[in-house]
């Protein structure tokens, strides 16, 4: 039941979040950097980012006894974030990030990314026991 509770975690989710591999043709990064780099200017990308981790710290943090708000928070957080990274290579019309799914390690963060989504949304929302839940 552990290695679930930690892949279930919100802050588990924000970290590789925000360590995806970002691979463009000169040199990349991690997605940290780009939503930084992007802030001051106002970017959807990191204003959809930043509003999806800070609905995942207040839902873990503010509402722990008010379960239907917590998860609504999860949800919204969770769609904030996956908003985030597919407006970034969206609107990259260049196709100047598109390396990220050609090369095996961005690519393997972004899939390692999106399992701990699932594991997330599958403990706010099922919150499993050891009965069905083999780990």
């Amino acid at each position: 039941m552990k290695p679930f509770r930690v892949l279930s975690h919100p802050y588990t989710l924000i970290i590789c979040f925000l360590l995806i591999i970002i691979s463009g043709e000169n040199w990349g990064g991690f997605y940290l950097l780009y939503i930084l780099m992007a802030l001051p200017f106002g970017a959807l990308h990191a204003l959809l980012a930043i509003a999806g981790i800070a609905s995942l710290v207040i839902g873990y943090h503010g509402f722990q006894k008010k379960l239907s708000v917590m998860k609504i928070l999860n949800l919204v957080g969770v769609m904030f974030l996956l908003a985030s990274l597919f407006y970034f290579f969206w609107a990259d019309k260049h196709h100047y990030n598109y390396g990220t799914f050609q090369e095996t390690v961005p690519l393997l963060t972004l899939i390692i990314t999106a399992i701990i989504a699932v594991c997330f949304l599958i403990g706010t929302f099922l919150k499993p026991t050891t009965k069905f839940l083999i780990v």
